[in-house]
């Protein structure tokens, strides 16, 4: 079994692609096994002229700007490596859908899964969660030992084929109810009261579009009904169109008041500071299609705005061996 993992940059382009910066895959003979082979490629970028914020934070960011080594190149090494073996798994589902997107922008053939096991899904079966479980968190629940960096794709990949000690074929087996079609998505309640037009706030200048976002101006919108300030966790987004600035979508609660829509908008100065407009505009029926839109999009969990609470350590489950 080839146990997977991708890291890789959505940019800010019209081009569609999640162009993989990193293949890492680790090799085990059976489920919870020990790792007897590794396979790890830093992949130069060439499709995007500019990196999204989640690869902004990569570890191994630098390794792929200087790599010599481009995607075809890459894939033909790691299907040499795999050498035949058609079982594949990974935390999460779409990394083999990934990697064949990848494939046919470059002209390559398609990597043919027999089987793919989503440990991730089979995670949440085997410790009874009702939702996704992070990497980082299925790792200290089981008291693995992370001393490697996460989000680095040879060490996710490691880590996932540690944790397949912790399943059972019955947890790989298991599926969740369907989830209802993506167009019943529960409707956004915000406040129905009305509010006089707000102006925008300018935020900034900031040295990096993470600072607008994060920093304290930022993410602490007021309500526009009693000036209360409130905070952001996150900011969700859509890929732009050529040409038009970066728009960012948030949903904050007055606890007088009830939920308002923020948005803020990043703009680049020509001295290369990043500017913000953030704003709460009037729950129309185009901002909250924008809104639904960033929801499929992506997401910049802000630092700094409570995040994560001090983890506290569980009792692991028993290991099947």
């Amino acid at each position: 079994m080839v146990v997977l993992d991708l890291e890789w940059n959505r940019g800010y382009d019209k081009k569609p692609l999640n162009e993989i910066l990193q293949i890492g895959a680790v090799r085990v003979e059976r489920l919870g096994g020990p790792i007897v082979g590794v396979f790890n490629a830093c992949i130069r970028p060439t499709v995007h002229k500019k990196f999204d914020l989640g690869a902004k934070k990569l570890p191994d960011l630098g390794a792929f700007k200087s790599s010599h080594t481009r995607f075809p190149a890459a894939a033909e090494a790691f299907r040499t490596w795999c050498a035949g073996d058609r079982a594949f798994a990974g935390w999460g589902a779409g990394d083999v859908e990934a990697l064949n997107e990848n494939c046919k922008y470059w002209g390559l053939p398609p990597f043919e899964a027999e089987e793919f096991f989503d440990f991730q899904r089979a995670f949440a079966h085997a410790v009874g969660a009702d939702q996704q479980v992070a990497l980082w968190r299925a790792v200290e629940y089981c008291n693995v030992p992370d001393v490697f960096d996460y989000h680095s794709a040879v060490n996710d990949a490691m880590y996932t084929a540690v944790l397949g000690a912790w399943l059972t074929p019955e947890d790989l087996a298991w599926r969740p109810e369907p989830s209802p079609p993506r167009g019943r998505r529960a409707a956004l309640k915000l406040s129905p009261l009305p509010f006089p037009r707000q102006p925008r706030q300018k935020v900034g200048p900031c040295r990096t579009p993470e600072d607008v976002l994060d920093g304290k101006e930022g993410r602490t919108p007021s309500c526009p009904l009693c000036g209360q300030r409130e905070g952001i966790a996150r900011w969700h987004f859509s890929v732009p169109e050529a040409g038009m600035p970066q728009r960012f979508y948030a949903v904050f609660t007055c606890p007088e008041h009830g939920r308002f829509l923020c948005r803020m908008i990043l703009t680049q100065r020509p001295d290369g500071q990043w500017m913000g407009r953030r704003t709460v505009p009037g729950a129309a029926p185009e901002l909250i299609r924008e809104y639904a839109q960033a929801l499929d999009g992506g997401v910049h969990v802000c630092r700094g705005g409570g995040g994560r609470r001090r983890r506290r350590r569980r009792r692991p489950p028993d290991h099947p061996g």
